[in-house]
């Protein structure tokens, strides 16, 4: 996963450095006049273009340092601004590029590039997120705060940024982060179901039902938060909730074993209402 958006990332930044034009124009280095000055960044730029497609990320990061410095009026300033943070992505020091995106942000509001930085902040969570690997626990096992901040940053940008040319990309992200807190919320709900702790497996399925509606409703999850809401004494919500069971599996393996326990709800229901009804009656 990891590799694969590091990928991405590179040949984004080769076909830029094409458009650039990037090529060895070493060339004065004290800038006189403003041409000059803008000369030497693009230079400058284009030399830190080279390095960072080389896989020389130091090397590139210490030239687009050279470029920020500049003033705010020569375009490549800021612009070196945004490459150094995706050198320092390349070198996996995702928590520091994360910080440059958001300075870059920050500092450079309303910057066309704006949508960049904003989709690299939810990219370089995302690619933190553990993959799964033999013998390893699932992914959905270990820690979600990556996980987290990856759907929180990737829905910013597709927030405010809709029309940008990187959507697809950033809604790809989000429906494998998506997947993987789904299928979270269902191995607790499991977890809870298997030692008996019905509450826990009523407020994991109710978040699944509500978030995931498409993905939860299967035979098995439907069944499983019937029989949870029965366990917690929820009989109205369970009588539901086994009727939906009934309705939408008509060749369900336990059909049988719902018919009965809606019969024994029915029953207990019509107990419970004589009760009241002879209570008030006395």
């Amino acid at each position: 996963m990891m590799r694969n958006n590091l990928k991405t990332l590179l040949a984004a930044l080769t076909l830029l450095c094409v458009l650039l034009g990037c090529a060895s124009q070493k060339g004065s280095r004290k800038p006189k006049t403003l041409e000059q000055q803008k000369k030497e960044a693009l230079e400058q730029y284009r030399d830190g273009m080279e390095e960072l497609l080389a896989g020389n990320y130091s090397e590139a990061i210490e030239l687009f340092n050279q470029v920020s410095r500049l003033p705010s009026y020569i375009k490549y300033s800021s612009l070196a601004r945004l490459r150094g943070a995706d050198a320092v992505l390349l070198k996996e020091l995702h928590e520091s590029a994360i910080l440059m995106y958001e300075s870059f942000l920050k500092q450079y509001e309303g910057h066309p590039e704006s949508g960049y930085a904003s989709y690299r902040i939810g990219q370089a969570y995302f690619i933190q997120i553990p993959s799964d690997w033999f013998l390893a626990p699932p992914v959905y096992e270990r820690q979600q705060a990556h996980l987290e901040m990856a759907q929180k940053a990737l829905r910013k940008f597709i927030r405010e940024y809709p029309a940008h040319r990187l959507i697809p990309s950033a809604r790809h992200m989000l429906n494998k982060c998506d997947r993987i807190a789904f299928d979270h919320e269902l191995y607790v709900a499991r977890f809870y179901e298997s030692r008996k702790k019905y509450h826990g497996v009523v407020q994991r399925l109710e978040g699944l039902f509500q978030d995931f509606p498409a993905q939860s409703a299967t035979e098995e999850n439907v069944l499983m938060l019937a029989n949870a809401y029965e366990e917690t004494e929820r009989f109205s919500d369970a009588t539901f909730m086994y009727k939906v069971y009934l309705e939408r599996f008509p060749k369900g393996d336990d059909r049988s074993e719902v018919k009965r326990k809606l019969t024994l709800l029915h029953r207990a229901k019509a107990v419970d209402s004589s009760d009241d009804d002879s209570t008030k009656g006395s």
